[in-house]
C-alpha cells in the first residue's frame, strides 16, 4: 500500500513541474517570439523568407486590381512560368497608383511571380521583364536563371526575350527603395536615389525613394545583348524616362500567402 501511494505522489509532482514548466515558456517574452516566429504565415509558397529576418518584412497587404487593365502581352510569354494557365491581373499601374517605389512595394509585396510592362515617352516603346521571386522589400538579391527581359519591335507582335547570361547569379535585387531591377545593371526601373549598404536600407527609409519614371540599362552583364547587338534594352540609349509602368500577377497564387 504504501508503495503504490509513493508512487502516485511521484506522478502527480512530476505534472506539476512540467506544467509549472510549461508556464515559464510561455511567460518568457523571447520564448513567445521564437515560437510566433516559427509560425510565420508569410514561409511562401516558393520558399519565401527561408532564412530571412521576419521583422524587416511587412505582412501581405490585400490589393485592389485594376480589372479594366487589359493583357499589353500575349499568355505564350509566360508558358514556361509559374504563371502558365493562370489568371492575371494588373496589381500596379504607375500612372494610377503613382510612380514612387513605395506606391509600386505597397501594390506588389507578395503578389507572387509577376510580368512587368513599362513604356518609355510618348508609348513609343515597350518592354518588361518577369521576376519568378516577385517582391517583399526584402534589400536582398536572388539567383535564377528563370528571369527575363522582352521588348517589343515596331513592326512585332510578340517580344524578342533576352534571357539571363553568365549563370543564375543576382539575377533580381529587390530593393525596398527601388522598383523591379534585374541584375546588377541589366535592367532598373526606379533604382534607389541613395546606396543601400550591406542589405539595409540603414535608418532613415524615407530618404533616396526611387522613382519609377526613371529606367536605365546594360545588357550583355547579367542579361542577353540585344538581337542586333545592342547594350542597352531601349536600343540606342542607357537611360529613359517612362510614361507607364505596369503588374501583371496571379491573384490565385498571391492569395496562398
Amino acid at each position: 500500500m504504501l508503495s503504490v501511494c509513493f508512487y502516485v505522489c511521484v506522478l502527480l509532482c512530476g505534472c506539476y513541474l512540467q506544467e509549472m514548466a510549461s508556464c515559464a515558456i510561455f511567460s518568457n517574452p523571447a520564448n513567445t517570439v521564437k515560437i510566433l516566429k516559427r509560425r510565420s504565415p508569410y514561409s511562401g509558397l516558393f520558399g519565401w523568407n527561408s532564412g530571412e529576418k521576419l521583422d524587416n518584412l511587412r505582412p501581405p497587404q490585400k490589393v485592389v486590381y485594376h480589372d479594366d487593365v487589359q493583357l499589353p502581352f500575349s499568355l505564350s510569354l509566360v508558358n514556361k512560368t509559374f504563371l502558365k494557365g493562370r489568371e492575371l491581373k494588373c496589381c500596379y499601374k504607375a500612372s494610377i497608383d503613382g510612380f514612387s517605389a513605395t506606391k509600386f512595394h505597397e501594390r506588389c509585396d507578395f503578389q507572387g511571380p509577376c510580368v512587368i510592362i513599362a513604356y518609355t515617352r510618348d508609348m513609343s516603346f515597350k518592354f518588361g521583364g518577369f521576376s519568378p521571386e516577385g517582391y517583399r522589400s526584402t534589400d536582398d538579391y536572388y539567383d535564377t536563371l528563370d528571369a527575363f527581359l522582352f521588348y517589343w519591335l515596331d513592326d512585332s507582335d510578340e517580344p524578342i526575350v533576352l534571357s539571363k547570361v553568365g549563370g543564375s547569379g543576382a539575377a533580381l535585387f529587390d530593393y525596398a527603395r527601388g522598383g523591379p531591377q534585374f541584375g546588377a545593371d541589366g535592367l532598373l526601373i526606379g533604382p534607389p536615389l541613395a546606396p543601400v549598404m550591406g542589405g539595409f536600407a540603414g535608418p532613415d527609409t524615407n530618404s533616396g525613394i526611387g522613382d519609377l519614371r526613371m529606367a536605365k540599362s546594360r545588357l550583355g552583364l547579367s542579361y542577353a545583348k540585344r538581337k542586333d547587338g545592342k547594350e542597352s534594352i531601349f536600343g540606342d540609349e542607357s537611360k529613359v524616362t517612362l510614361d507607364d509602368v505596369l503588374v501583371f500577377c496571379s491573384p490565385y497564387i498571391a492569395s496562398l500567402y
